[in-house]
């Protein structure tokens, strides 16, 4: 018998494509914005999932480097940043209105812009090449002009991604390098001046996102440590828990190699958090004791066992571990979509 209770979910929109997304962004009257890894092209997606419109977008996607995606909350604006280049597009990807050029990033680099809550300014990081640091840079989201500017921890080592926060003026920065650390900055624009803090009570934890209270937001351990929930605006550590007692008992998927969570953790609602496995599985946590009230069900998501030497085995005796088709897994629009290694974008109402 499982130790965890189900939640079945049904699909409710499903659409396939040659290339898997890289990059989904939300735009009024619940639409959304992707790219792709593999191919220069934008595409922009109805509620249903449908196609409104489809767009090349010719940019650099080499180095394992590919172009990132935002877009402002109003839909005014697209911006596309690519290995050389970031590029500020009117809202039907017809007309390039800015570019600003740049040094090449390193492989897997790379940073998103991010538009500002009221969507005037607009943020992006620049390589640094040579013996200068990455930069931090803000511009007028209508004059283009570059209005701030900060140097970041080093040149050419991190992945950047912006957040939002439930404060208006307030922004996280998180710079991953890889494997090997991860580092969560708070910015503010403040008299025209950037105010940056390193959140070193954060280091090596990865940002999942805030409550919808905004009083508390959620972080997935690096390596093996355990899930931490921290208060806003103070950012100080509220709740803890450690990943074996997340896992305990969990008799579904028996192998030798433990599940864990990969990097991946939602508040769904202020009552719950929604983890990501290593195996692939999605499992709901009450917000209360950070413990496993369901395993979350999607349709159409199947699991695959291994053996040490990374081939499907149905013995049990030789299963290492297990991997399911998910890609991705996303908040967007009060919904939860998943990509898929077969190219599907899927979507889902929320479990609870």
């Amino acid at each position: 018998m499982s130790q965890f209770s189900h939640i079945n979910l049904p699909l409710k929109h499903k659409l396939t494509f040659t290339a898997n997304p890289v990059n989904v962004v939300p735009l009024p009257n619940s639409e959304i914005l992707m790219n792709f890894a593999s191919q220069p092209l934008i595409t922009k997606l109805s509620a249903q999932l449908e196609i409104v419109w489809e767009k090349i977008m010719q940019g650099h996607n080499v180095k394992y480097v590919s172009s990132k995606l935002s877009a402002s909350s109003d839909g005014r604006l697209i911006a596309i940043a690519g290995m050389t280049d970031l590029r500020i597009l009117d809202a039907e990807g017809t007309q390039v209105l800015h570019t600003v050029e740049h040094p090449s990033w390193n492989w897997f680099l790379g940073a998103a812009c991010y538009f500002s809550t009221d969507n005037q300014t607009i943020w992006y990081v620049i390589p640094g090449e040579e013996e200068a640091t990455d930069k931090l840079q803000v511009m007028d989201a209508t004059t283009f002009e570059v209005i701030a500017s900060y140097p970041l921890l080093d040149s050419q080592q991190y992945t950047y991604t912006f957040h939002a926060t439930p404060s208006n003026d307030v922004i996280f920065l998180e710079a991953a390098a890889g494997q090997e650390e991860t580092v969560l900055m708070q910015l503010a624009l403040q008299n025209g001046r950037i105010s940056f803090v390193e959140l070193t009570q954060c280091a090596d934890m990865i940002f999942g996102n805030f409550a919808p209270s905004g009083k508390e937001f959620v972080m997935a351990p690096h390596y093996d440590g355990p899930l931490k929930v921290y208060s806003f605006p103070e950012i100080v550590e509220i709740a803890s828990q450690e990943q074996d007692a997340i896992f305990d008992g969990s008799k579904d998927f028996p192998a030798s190699e433990p599940d864990n969570i990969n990097y991946t953790v939602y508040f769904i609602d202020n009552a719950h958090i929604l983890v990501v496995s290593q195996f692939g599985r999605l499992l709901l946590l009450n917000r209360a004791d950070l413990l496993c009230k369901a395993e979350v069900m999607p349709a159409g998501i199947e699991f695959t066992a291994y053996n040490m030497d990374g081939n499907p085995t149905s013995n049990p005796d030789y299963i290492y571990d297990y991997s399911s088709n998910i890609i991705n897994v996303i908040l967007i629009h009060h919904q939860l979509l998943l990509t898929t290694g077969d190219g599907e974008l899927r979507s889902y109402d929320l479990p609870v």
